[in-house]
């Protein structure tokens, strides 16, 4: 069942049942996420348990993305992670919207507030680890938006640029070129890139209305941005292709726990303590 939340200029629909996603969040009666599509059917090839149910709008990723072994133990986490999947309970206020569930497999609570003003969103995220030992994860943001959209994004500086879909670093040296080489992509591809080694936690889009989208993230957690370019070209099935993007501020150098884990960049949080961040959205017109 999908409950409404209004405040000032903005509008959020979510679905606390479905993984307390975010079915709609708009602006001045403009959609900044793509929004549930008038129908759904599962892509005949497998791509993943997270394809098999309509994606669009806003998911919370943890604690991993991509599948991946949780290091230590026999669990296979699925395709973006296990919260999606799960109940969550809520709680709103004025200005304040507020999410929580417990994994099914880890010790953990997870938390995630929305803070509004007539501007902007204060995102405040809390992992609260019940346990007797240190528990590695990752956490991505996951705001789908429509790629025909953007008219301009700006990224911060960095030191390479990598692409998953293709396995291969792309010769970018700025974010000047980095912006071209995705507004030139055409229709029917799908690329997953890694900003890697950002130098400051700051980017920002345009929007094809004019709004300004600024966002502010800690670096220090979140020393990559992933990107995900979708025109067209993902599932490759007919009648199911989606014009989509994000831009996500991602832990270590790839979106999967156990090589990030292997390499020293994941989050961790403390046994019997919590783990808290905050990202910034700043919208201007």
């Amino acid at each position: 069942m999908k409950e409404k939340y209004e405040y000032g200029p903005w509008l959020v629909e979510f679905s606390p049942e479905d993984g307390a996603r975010l079915d709609r969040i708009s602006f001045n009666n403009y959609d900044l996420l793509t929004v549930e599509p008038e129908s759904f059917h599962k892509p005949d090839s497998d791509y993943g348990k997270y394809e098999t149910r309509p994606v669009y709008g806003y998911d919370d990723c943890f604690p991993s993305v991509e599948k991946s072994y949780f290091p230590g133990r026999e669990w296979e986490i699925p395709d973006h992670g296990e919260l999606c999947w799960l109940n969550w309970k809520f709680t709103r206020s004025l200005d304040k919207l507020s999410f929580s569930t417990r994994s099914k497999v880890l010790p953990v609570e997870f938390k995630r507030e929305m803070i509004f003003t007539e501007s902007g969103i204060t995102w405040k995220f809390e992992v609260l680890n019940e346990s007797s030992e240190k528990i590695p994860f990752q956490h991505v943001m996951h705001p789908l938006m429509k790629l025909t959209e953007i008219s301009s994004i700006q990224f911060p500086g960095f030191q390479s640029v990598y692409n998953k879909t293709t396995d291969e670093s792309i010769n970018l040296k700025n974010p000047g070129e980095l912006q071209e080489y995705l507004l030139k992509q055409p229709s029917g591809t799908a690329n997953m890139l890694f900003l890697r080694n950002t130098k400051k936690g700051k980017m920002s889009w345009v929007y094809k209305n004019g709004l300004l989208l600024k966002i502010e993230f800690p670096k220090k957690y979140f020393p990559s941005i992933g990107i995900w370019w979708n025109n067209n070209g993902y599932p490759n099935e007919d009648g199911i292709k989606r014009d989509e993007c994000a831009f996500e501020p991602i832990p270590g150098n790839t979106s999967k726990l156990s090589e990030t884990f292997s390499e020293g960049k994941c989050l961790t949080v403390s046994p019997e303590q919590s783990f808290n961040w905050k990202i910034t959205w700043e919208l201007i017109k």
